[in-house]
């Protein structure tokens, strides 16, 4: 692909996104049932990254992501992949019955290794439909499936939590005390949609389209982990507004409603460990370099690093450290950053240590890692 068609895909996605500009801003926030009601649906295996990945495309801090929270606006639950998503309250039971697989073969293997039987995943579920009528934490579920004679131990009470998530019964409850807490999808969640099977394929087609594009339809594949047939299904039933674009051999697809485009550069970015801007394709080919993915996935196992992007390309890593009065944010380019760029990530770090109600302070590292 030439590389003023990439520019222009990245530019394309970094708005589609919401992070060029963000959808809301400190001084003008949006809420959290908007942003998650654009994407669709936005990683949140682990909470903070999930937590920073909503704020920063929001304007709002984590207080307000947590208020959204308690307020039922939004749920951290297992919608699809297998993994932990952000999505709206009122989606969260439909999308789970659509699209989270907990009959899986992958998860039978799994529950064969782990010793849980067909008695403890029925069993559990009738402790929980009995018990979590309000938020309980974690280690008090795992207390809870002991007194009733399951045991929890090796990562059981995980998978047990997962599957009766999956398959809608559970869903996450705010954080309590440091700790996820899990709750009734129906006494948590205050309404669900029931769409039909077709209306929901189109839903997940045109909000993946819209907040991702341009995309192939083995991204949307990737991002719902479906056939291709699945897949290709939903797209033709939003067909009518989807724009194609033959490129380098591929078809691109972006939605007719596409936001807006900014001219010029696309700015500097300090995005969350697991983020839907590389997490949420097939291929990260556009937005990081090949040359650079083992320095932000060095196990090549899917556990990212913090990235730093700059005009919708990774540029480097950061990691945040935390001290008692004031949080360090520190940044390895993968080249030098001049000192205009530079001072854009400390702006970009000023928004983040807003989002956590405290100072930040930028350290910089160089492209080898040591101190620049």
């Amino acid at each position: 692909m030439r590389e003023a068609d990439r520019r222009r895909m990245r530019r394309a996605r970094m708005a589609a996104l919401g992070l060029t500009p963000t959808l809301g801003s400190p001084s003008s926030p949006v809420s959290a049932l908007a942003v998650a009601r654009r994407l669709g649906a936005l990683q949140a295996q682990d909470y903070a990254s999930g937590a920073w990945s909503l704020g920063l495309r929001s304007g709002l801090t984590l207080a307000q992501v947590e208020q959204a929270v308690h307020d039922r606006e939004v749920v951290r639950t297992w919608p699809m992949r297998g993994t932990i998503h952000w999505v709206p309250a009122e989606d969260a039971r439909w999308m789970c019955e659509l699209l989270a697989a907990p009959r899986s073969t992958t998860l039978a293997t799994r529950f064969a290794q782990l010793g849980i039987s067909e008695a403890d995943v029925e069993l559990s579920g009738r402790v929980f439909e009995e018990h979590l009528r309000e938020p309980m934490r974690r280690p008090d579920v795992a207390a809870l499936l002991v007194e009733h004679g399951i045991d929890p131990t090796g990562q059981r009470n995980y998978h047990l939590i997962g599957y009766h998530c999956m398959s809608g019964l559970l869903c996450q409850g705010p954080i309590i005390a440091k700790q996820p807490s899990f709750v009734l999808m129906d006494t948590w969640v205050p309404h669900s949609r029931n769409p039909s099977r077709e209306e929901g394929l189109a839903t997940m087609a045109e909000r993946y389209v819209r907040s991702h594009g341009p995309v192939t339809e083995k991204d949307l594949a990737g991002w719902l982990l479906k056939p291709l047939g699945l897949t290709r299904e939903a797209l033709a039933l939003v067909d009518d507004r989807i724009l194609r674009e033959e490129l380098d051999g591929q078809t691109w697809l972006t939605h007719v409603d596409a936001r807006d485009v900014p001219a010029g550069p696309g700015g500097v970015h300090l995005l969350p460990q697991w983020d839907e801007f590389l997490l949420g394709y097939k291929s990260r080919d556009v937005t990081l370099p090949g040359e650079h993915f083992v320095k932000v996935v060095p196990g090549r196992n899917m556990v990212f690093k913090p990235t730093l992007v700059v005009d919708g390309e990774v540029a480097g890593t950061w990691r945040r450290v935390q001290k008692r009065e004031h949080v360090v944010v520190e940044v390895s380019p993968f080249a030098e950053l001049s000192t205009r760029r530079w001072r854009e990530v400390e702006a970009a770090a000023a928004n983040y240590g807003a989002f956590l109600g405290t100072e930040a302070e930028v350290v910089r590292l160089g492209p080898a890692g040591g101190s620049g």
